[in-house]
């Protein structure tokens, strides 16, 4: 039988399992894939030569459990499995053999002079004879001993023998720099449980009714410490209607990852953190209103349940659930406090940098902060790099016309239906099969690809399938006849005076701004894609330009723009969907200082402060080429870094930081970004 802690019995040859151990088994959900590898290692052999295999994930992913799923297929192929945690034993050598020989040799109470040397020999001995799995479990906290392990002890164990290091973190370094080394080791990464092995692990625990496994789905994401704590809480408590006891088994997830953080000062690092969606150091120093030095914040990013992504570092989803959970309980004004600064940080940024490059991704931390359930719980959610937007040019209009055939084919009726994880409100909308057509109505690719090569674009998948297209028009001096003409802009545009039609009649490549004619994809259930969309949105939105879209007359597309900060254009209607039904017009203008009047509308929904008064020491203007530079430093970029971009010397650039210090009387770069962080409308 199995310890506590997955290890296996005292004696290495006995292939009995116990009836605890095929009760355990019929609790495995999910894994299929590793446990059919091992099985056909311990019958077959290595392989394709793969004697070292690296199981890692964060916390309660479930690799200890995987490892004692292991130790019970061996034992009934009669295979010898050895385990070692790594903190049953202090990190010397010598006291690993002599664990290892304890449970080669059980009952012999030998003392070895040379414990590396009797247990290689009792090792060899042994996988002459039998089958041996070595399991090394907790590995990211072996230490020192790491090296010893590669270099001395691994390499002299017999080739037939195998090696299973399982850990939080995949094995590099020198791991992988040696080509002998690294064509051994399978690297083994472990994740969420899909949907249905989640089901089924919850049924296999008692919890059949629908609803309440769907509610414990999409609160741990099929995490396997998170199902198991939920599943263990009280099978009885009405997970739809009450938060009886519900948030318990958050409290226990949270509390088994912290055990990694026993530094008071670092916990507070990453309970400010668990406010963020995305982290990096200056967020963090702005909305604690402190230094953090290089050390604790390198301990911050190396810990198990932080990951990289694309935009600095994000606390696994859970965990920063569980975080902010009790940070909100336990100090709701602090916790109040830390949102407020990470909304009113990404306000600045918006306002700083908007005029010389995207803000895409600021816009979408910033309604992170400040937006409703449903596009929240979207952007928290979001996974890049499933899909990605190319130009619909003459070349590849073909694409773009087999499309708009398919999606007439295989239109369906829309349900979208979710909850806000932070809130627990809940949001559902449905759409009829023929309403799902509107959004390509009436929709010539021809001329609009031949207007300009910029207005069109198709979304594609990582195989190249096309699953989404957008059609939104650059608004200016040569595209303005032909908007003018179409019907589904022009109810807005004739409606304009003479005076701000000219305000559109600018000279391209400038833009004065864009018409939405449609944005459309294959499948509108599929979040990725949604989110995709929104993004593509998020990149016009705060350009400095007016945002101009007529979409279908349906529930979901207005309240979707309406969330979003469009405004309804008054007395603007027409029917030209259907012929029959009335249609708005929606309008963002972030033209001039109209951007600020954006940012203070999504600050005051987000319950912060709309109005932030500064000290008249601070309203003072900049130059052009000085909020250019303020624009990247906020981008966190060096001195030579903004000297290569803008094309100056680096001691230009030097000249013009120094003259932003002096006139906002900040001594360097952390208390400029704090004071342009909580003061966004300075200009």
């Amino acid at each position: 039988m199995a310890n506590e802690k997955g290890a296996p019995d005292s004696s290495p040859h006995m292939n009995v399992v116990s009836m605890m151990d095929e009760r355990q088994d019929q609790f495995i959900a999910g894994r299929s894939e590793q446990l059919d590898l091992f099985r056909r290692n311990i019958t077959e052999g290595a392989l394709d030569g793969k004697t070292i295999w690296n199981l890692y994930g964060t916390a309660g992913v479930g690799k200890s459990f995987l490892l004692d799923s292991f130790r019970r297929q061996a034992v009934r192929a009669g295979v010898i499995m050895l385990y070692l945690d790594s903190r049953d034993f202090n990190h010397k050598g010598d006291l690993l053999c002599r664990e290892l020989l304890l449970q080669l040799t059980p009952g012999e109470r030998v003392l070895h002079r040379d414990p590396l040397e009797a247990c290689l020999t009792k090792l060899k001995q042994l996988a002459s004879e039998v089958k041996i799995v070595l399991a090394l479990d907790t590995y990211e906290e072996m230490g020192e001993l790491d090296g010893w392990l590669r270099d001395h002890f691994i390499k002299w164990l017999p080739d037939n023998i195998l090696l299973l290091i399982a850990g939080r973190y995949k094995l590099k370094g020198t791991w992988t720099v040696s080509p002998a080394l690294r064509e051994r080791i399978l690297f083994m990464p472990l994740g969420n449980l899909t949907h249905a092995e989640s089901a089924v692990y919850l049924q296999q625990c008692g919890i059949t009714e629908g609803q309440q496994i769907e509610r414990i789905l999409f609160k741990t994401g099929g995490h396997p410490l998170a199902l198991s704590l939920a599943a263990d809480v009280n099978p009885n408590v009405d997970w739809m209607h009450t938060s009886t006891d519900e948030t318990g088994w958050f409290d226990h997830l949270a509390k088994a990852w912290l055990r990694e953080v026993l530094d008071a000062h670092l916990r507070k690092v990453v309970e400010a953190a668990a406010v963020l969606l995305r982290i990096n150091r200056e967020v963090l120093q702005v909305i604690m209103d402190q230094e953090i030095d290089d050390e604790t914040f390198g301990h911050l990013i190396s810990l198990s349940f932080v990951r990289k992504t694309e935009r600095g570092w994000m606390l696994h989803d859970l965990m920063r659930l569980a975080m902010r959970k009790q940070l909100e309980e336990r100090t709701p004004a602090y916790f109040e406090r830390l949102r407020g600064r990470a909304a009113q940080y990404y306000a600045a940024r918006i306002r700083h940098s908007a005029p010389y490059r995207r803000t895409d991704w600021e816009v979408g931390e910033l309604f992170y902060y400040t937006g409703i359930p449903l596009i929240r719980a979207l952007i928290q959610s979001y996974s890049r790099g499933q899909y990605t937007w190319e130009p619909l040019t003459l070349a590849n209009l073909h694409e773009g016309e087999a499309y708009l055939r398919l999606r007439l084919d295989e239109a369906t009726p829309l349900t979208l239906a979710g909850m806000d994880p932070e809130t627990d409100q809940s949001y559902e909308e449905f759409v009829e099969k023929e309403d799902m057509t509107l959004t390509i109505k009436h929709l010539d690719l021809h001329t609009w690809v031949n207007l300009d090569q910029q207005a069109a674009m198709l979304l594609r998948s990582t195989d190249g399938r096309t699953v989404g297209l957008a059609v939104i028009v650059p608004i200016d001096r040569s595209t303005l006849p032909v908007l003018i003409d179409d019907p589904f802009a022009n109810p807005y545009l004739s409606s304009l005076s003479q005076e701000e039609i000219k305000l559109l009649e600018v000279d391209p490549p400038d833009k004065a701004g864009w018409f939405i004619r449609t944005i459309d994809y294959v499948d509108w259930q599929n979040p990725d894609m949604v989110i995709e969309t929104m993004y593509l949105m998020f990149s016009y939105m705060c350009s400095g330009g007016i945002f101009i879209t007529s979409p279908p007359p349906l529930g979901f597309f207005r309240e979707a723009h309406l969330n979003l900060g469009f405004q309804l254009a008054p007395g603007i209607i027409h029917q030209n969907y259907d012929d029959k039904t009335p249609t708005p017009t929606f309008v963002l203008d972030t033209r001039g200082d109209k951007l600020e009047a954006f940012l203070r509308f999504l600050l005051k929904r987000g319950g912060f402060p709309d109005e932030l008064h500064v000290s008249s020491g601070q309203e003072l203007q900049l130059t052009k080429r000085e909020r250019e530079v303020v624009a990247l430093v906020l981008d966190g970029l060096t001195n030579i870094e903004i000297a290569r971009i803008l094309y100056v010397s680096e001691i230009t650039v030097k000249k013009h930081v120094s003259s932003i210090y002096s006139k906002f009387s900040v001594k360097g770069r952390t208390q400029l970004i704090k004071l342009l962080a909580s003061n966004p409308l300075i200009s």
